[in-house]
């Protein structure tokens, strides 16, 4: 019984997590394109462990970046022919980057995903 309400007590305190970060994870993604996901770790890193929040990240930010294309191709802001290189070559990336994250120990991941986010800073700082 004790597991049982140990588990209960876990999903309360990740319940304003969820909300809140998915709202703002949804927003910042379809203003920023796909940037949701330096807002949407932190969020799940609160709840668990490094490797499945920049797993569980991915797979949140997949149908979110696929309705935003979707909606900018349906309104001719963006053509096939735009995104097609990208496409193939993000994919590759991904593939890699998976095969990576099982290899990669949860203090290097945490640190590499600072690393990112500072660079992100500094380059919109100093654009």
């Amino acid at each position: 019984m004790d597991k049982e309400k140990e588990n209960k007590d876990k999903d309360k305190k990740k319940k304003p997590h969820s909300v809140i970060g998915g709202i703002i994870t949804g927003l910042i993604n379809g203003l920023l394109g796909a940037g949701g996901g330096m807002i949407a770790i932190p969020f799940l890193s609160r709840v668990t462990e490094p490797k499945k929040a920049h797993a569980t990240c991915v797979a949140i930010i997949l149908p979110m970046c696929v309705s935003s294309a979707i909606s900018y191709m349906s309104s001719s802001k963006v053509t096939l022919s735009d995104v097609a290189p990208y496409v193939i070559w993000g994919v590759i990336g991904a593939l890699i980057g998976t095969v990576l994250l099982s290899k990669l120990s949860n203090v290097f991941i945490k640190k590499l995903f600072a690393v990112f986010m500072l660079w992100a800073a500094a380059r919109l700082i100093f654009r």
